[in-house]
C-alpha cells in the first residue's frame, strides 16, 4: 500500500510557533491545483509499480484557505487518475486538514457534493473514508490570541456542528500544551471541552519553540516565558488520564483515538511505507532508500519549475529511523532489529530503568519513558 501527501502552503495568518513552509500570497487557487495534478502526472511512477493508493492526506498550510471547488477539484483529479471514475478502489481515508474558521455550511455542502467518488448523499449507509483534521489548539480566548489563531473559543464547536450534519462521520481535533501562560487549570479546561464535542481522533503536541519563528524571537526579547518544563510533563500525563477515562487510545505520542479510528496515513509515515509528496515543501520516500522533497518556492512551483532535493539513506540512517518512529509509537519495535551487544545492553540498562518493556517480542515505551521519549530515542540510535 502507499499514499500521497499533497501540501497547500496558504495561510491567511501565521501562527508564532509554525516553521512548515507557508504564504499568505491566495487568490492562486486554480493555477495551484493545475501546478500539483501537473506534478501527479510527472510523478506518479514514483510509487511502487502495483502498489495500491491507500491513503490521501491534504496538509498545510491551510488546505480549507483553498477554495473549497478548488480542493474537491484537486482531490477528484487524484482519485480518477489513481482509482478510475467508477470507484474508490483501495482508498481507505482521505485527510482534509482545517481551521475551525474557515468550516462553514458552503464549505462542507461543497466538499461533500463535489468529491461524489468519497461521499454521496445517495450512499448514507456506507462508511466514508472521508476525514477532516481540525487545528483547535486551544478553547482558551486569550491563548489563542497569544498564538496568534483566528478563531475564537466557540467555533471549534460550530465547526463539528456543521461537519456532523454534513455526514462527516470522522473528525480530528488538534491541540497543544505548554504554551506561553497556560496554565495545569486552562489546559484542563481544554481537554475537557474537546472530549464534550466527542472526535473520534485527537492529537496533542507539546509547544516547541523552533529556530527562525516569531515565537523564538518573543521569547528572546523577553516578551513571552516559555513554559515549565515540569509543567509540561504534568500537562501531558493529565492528558493521557483524561483521554483513557473517555475511551481514547494512546497509538502514539501524540495521538489517540477510538476503536478503529487512529489515522491510517500518519501510521504510514511511521511503519516505512512509501509515500509520494506533492507541493512546494513535500517530501516523499519510496519506502526503500530514497528520499527527496521539494524546494521552498511556490512561484517557481506556479510557472511548472519545481525544484527537488533528495538523499539515499545508508543502512544507518535506515536503523536509527526505524528507532526514531517506531518508537513513538504503542506497537513499537520488533525485538530482532537489535542484535549487537551494545544495543542488548542499552535495552538491558533502559528496562531495569522501567523506561522501555518488552512486550509480544517487541520494545516499547513505559509510562516513564513517554515523558523521556527523546532521551531513550537517542540512547538507542548509533
Amino acid at each position: 500500500m502507499s499514499g500521497i501527501y499533497i501540501h497547500i502552503p496558504f495561510c491567511a495568518s501565521r501562527c508564532i510557533y509554525c516553521d512548515f513552509y507557508s504564504t499568505t500570497l491566495r487568490g492562486k487557487g486554480h493555477e495551484y491545483v493545475d501546478a500539483i495534478l501537473n506534478e501527479y502526472n510527472q510523478r506518479s511512477d514514483f510509487l511502487p509499480q502495483g502498489e495500491p493508493l491507500r491513503t490521501i492526506y491534504i496538509g498545510g498550510g491551510t488546505p480549507s484557505q483553498l477554495p473549497a471547488k478548488e480542493l474537491a477539484r484537486l482531490i477528484d483529479g487524484i482519485i480518477n487518475d489513481a482509482t478510475g471514475s467508477q470507484s474508490i478502489g483501495s482508498i481507505e481515508e482521505l485527510t482534509i486538514e482545517a481551521n475551525p474558521e474557515d468550516i462553514t455550511e458552503e464549505w462542507a455542502e461543497t466538499i461533500v457534493t463535489g468529491i461524489p467518488h468519497i461521499m454521496t448523499s445517495s450512499r448514507p449507509h456506507k462508511k466514508t473514508p472521508l476525514r477532516i483534521s481540525m487545528g483547535v489548539q486551544s478553547l482558551i480566548d486569550s491563548e489563542l490570541k497569544t498564538i496568534n489563531r483566528r478563531h475564537d473559543s466557540r467555533k471549534p464547536a460550530e465547526a463539528v456542528k456543521i461537519l456532523r450534519h454534513y455526514g462527516i462521520s470522522n473528525i480530528s481535533l488538534d491541540l497543544m500544551y505548554g504554551l506561553p501562560n497556560q496554565t495545569i487549570q486552562t489546559w484542563e479546561k481544554s481537554i475537557d471541552g474537546i472530549i464534550a464535542l466527542a472526535p473520534e481522533h485527537i492529537s496533542a503536541y507539546c509547544l516547541s519553540i523552533e529556530q527562525g519563528t516569531p515565537l523564538e524571537r518573543m521569547i528572546e526579547k523577553g516578551h513571552l516565558k516559555p513554559c515549565d518544563d515540569e509543567i509540561c510533563l504534568a500537562m501531558a500525563t493529565l492528558l493521557r488520564d483524561r483521554l483513557r477515562e473517555a475511551g481514547y487510545k494512546q497509538y502514539e505520542i501524540s495521538n489517540y483515538a477510538k476503536p478503529g479510528f487512529c489515522s491510517i496515513h500518519n501510521s504510514s509515515y511511521w511503519d516505512g511505507t512509501p509515500y509520494l509528496g506533492l507541493g512546494p515543501g513535500a517530501h516523499s520516500y519510496n519506502g526503500k532508500r530514497l528520499r527527496c522533497w521539494n524546494e521552498h518556492d511556490i512561484t517557481s512551483y506556479l510557472m511548472g519549475n519545481r525544484k527537488e532535493s533528495h538523499e539515499e539513506l545508508n543502512d544507518n540512517d535506515l536503523y536509527n529511523e526505524k528507532i526514531m518512529l517506531g518508537l513513538r509509537t504503542a506497537k513499537g519495535i520488533e525485538c530482532g532489529l537489535f542484535s549487537d551487544a551494545k544495543a542488548i545492553q542499552t535495552i538491558d540498562n533502559l528496562c531495569r530503568r522501567d523506561l522501555v518493556a518488552i512486550k509480544n517480542n517487541h520494545l516499547v515505551l513505559t509510562e516513564a519513558g513517554l515523558a523521556l521519549a527523546d532521551e531513550v530515542i537517542r540512547e538507542l540510535m548509533t
